[in-house]
């Protein structure tokens, strides 16, 4: 079974989440492709742009492997979960939240 099928086995929100970090992700591949060169080695924003392509990386593996082993009754606790424990920026993770139904009524991690 492949990932798309296993997410696809779960509820719309986790379909909704996963859509939303591969559009993040493409976006910041799109900006470390369009990126002017030369780049130095201490351009930090640069930089940034390749913590954030590695954290999106890591989080969608990480999604996919809680999607494939949720179950209907602990779905929409463990995409919360997964959310807030996400090494993602807070406007990303409150967009999550929201796809995932939760809205604002949930508190920031920290």
């Amino acid at each position: 079974m492949t990932t798309n099928d296993q997410v696809s086995g779960v509820n719309s929100p986790w379909r909704g989440v996963r859509s939303r970090l591969l559009e993040e992700r493409d976006r910041v591949h799109r900006e470390i492709r369009d990126y002017p060169t030369p780049i130095p080695r201490c351009d930090a924003q640069f930089n940034h742009l390749l913590e954030q392509r590695d954290s999106l990386a890591r989080e969608l593996q990480r999604f996919d492997a809680s999607a494939a082993a949720a179950s209907a009754t602990d779905a929409d606790e463990r995409i919360l979960t997964l959310i807030d424990q996400a090494e993602l920026g807070e406007a990303l993770k409150r967009e999550l939240r929201s796809i995932a139904g939760a809205g604002e009524n949930r508190p920031a991690s920290r």
